[in-house]
């Protein structure tokens, strides 16, 4: 089994990696959570959608945590868990960054995905060395069940032209679809990886839990205040 490093986005060895930093300047919603938490996505401005693990380990390990966004620290505010997912609420909204919005569709198997790390880089099967730098890369929905997203990282030709894969520690990672013009949907986040298959939770099938949960969050601070 290959070593695989904490926090990485394992890259294709006879790629250049100024290829994966390039890409990942159009993902400034993937949001690296407090170390080791894990990852997150951007999805409105006050809201970061992750794994339910890393919600845990947020409240665990941070008791007053901050996730630092484009360089600026936000203050959580609230950290809401659900099924295999949780939002994350910040105390301030996010700005000048364009949020993801959430896949709506089922037609997600065949498509062509990008994932996005942080922190670290390395070559799939061999260590990584720490930067700090966004790194995405593209792969294939492989497999669609229910609830779940696979993606197989594959060898030799069947590999895309980019391939990125994620670490055990990056889970909270989001999956990304493109429409024709260009604006960026998270279809998935990371639940699992070992670096030759991936687990996503599905969101096309938590669009109700996500939906609900903030709109009454948005009902509960419209109460607050005051007047009509």
């Amino acid at each position: 089994m290959a070593w695989l490093p904490a926090d990485a986005l394992l890259t294709r060895a006879d790629r250049d990696d100024a290829e994966y930093l390039e890409l990942a300047s159009r993902y400034a919603s993937s949001v690296p959570l407090p170390a080791p938490v894990g990852e997150g996505v951007l999805i409105g401005p006050r809201w970061v959608l992750t794994a339910a693990r890393p919600a845990q380990l947020l409240r665990e390990i941070h008791p007053t945590p901050e996730i630092v966004i484009s360089g600026r620290e936000y203050e959580i505010d609230t950290i809401i868990t659900g099924d295999e997912l949780a939002l994350v609420l910040l105390a301030t909204p996010v700005r000048g960054i364009q949020y993801a919005q959430v896949y709506r569709g089922s037609d997600e198997l065949g498509k062509g995905v990008a994932v996005v790390g942080h922190r670290s880089t390395g070559r799939i099967g061999a260590p990584a060395k720490a930067d700090g730098k966004r790194r995405a890369g593209v792969n294939t929905v492989d497999a669609v069940e229910s609830g779940t997203l696979e993606v197989r990282i594959k060898a030799g030709d069947d590999a895309s032209d980019l391939q990125g894969a994620l670490t055990p520690s990056e889970v909270g990672a989001g999956l990304y679809l493109a429409d024709d013009s260009g604006k960026l949907f998270v279809a998935g986040i990371a639940r699992s990886a070992d670096g030759k298959r991936e687990l996503y939770t599905r969101i096309s099938s938590r669009l109700k839990w996500i939906d609900e949960t903030m709109k009454e969050v948005a009902r509960r601070e419209a109460e607050r205040i005051p007047g009509d």
